[in-house]
């Protein structure tokens, strides 16, 4: 039996510069993509008050801020949450280019309150907003979505998740810097 060097092949993956570069780009879309749920637990608690029937204030709404509309429903869906498998309903408001998600077994409201989503979450609301307009809403071609309930500084999880990114892109680029001045 020969004794020689140690073989070297997952040595070389765990220092390669190609598989830090990977994953900080890696690190550096998710963080990206997570940004928005970031910046909504982050912001401030205090509601954006969009108006009532006959005096709202929609040039006052702010994207991925929590907000305030009182109005009433002039159409109503059910669709189901496809991650949680929860029942929710979407409301298309009378007057508004707006539609409230909320909770499918909550009791009928005429203030909402929540989230504003961001128009990249938006795109998932389509196919409800197709069905609500069947039913008789009428909304313009640039319409919005109200999460109602999702308030800033109550789901933690964003937070942690992108802190566990920013440590695990710092150990990457620690380790690509590490290669490049070896």
């Amino acid at each position: 039996m020969s004794v020689g060097p140690p073989r070297r092949g997952w040595s070389l993956l765990r220092r390669s510069p190609v598989w830090a570069v990977a994953a900080l780009g890696l690190c550096g879309w998710l963080l990206w993509d997570s940004w928005p749920d970031v910046a909504y637990v982050l912001s401030s608690p205090r509601p954006i008050d969009l108006g009532a029937p006959g005096a709202y204030h929609m040039e006052a709404a702010r994207p991925n801020r929590l907000v305030r509309v009182a109005g009433a429903p002039a159409a109503a869906v059910a669709i189901t949450a496809a991650r949680a498998r929860e029942e929710r309903a979407v409301l298309g408001l009378r007057g508004l280019s707006l539609a409230v998600d909320r909770p499918g077994r909550a009791t009928p409201a005429a203030v909402f309150e929540g989230r504003l989503l961001p128009a990249a979450r938006q795109a998932d609301y389509a196919p409800a907003v197709a069905a609500l307009r069947e039913r008789g809403w009428e909304a313009g071609e640039r319409w919005l979505v109200l999460r109602d309930g999702e308030r800033p500084r109550t789901r933690w999880a964003p937070l942690a998740w992108s802190a566990a990114l920013l440590l695990l892109a710092a150990v990457n680029a620690r380790a690509l810097l590490k290669s490049i001045l070896a």
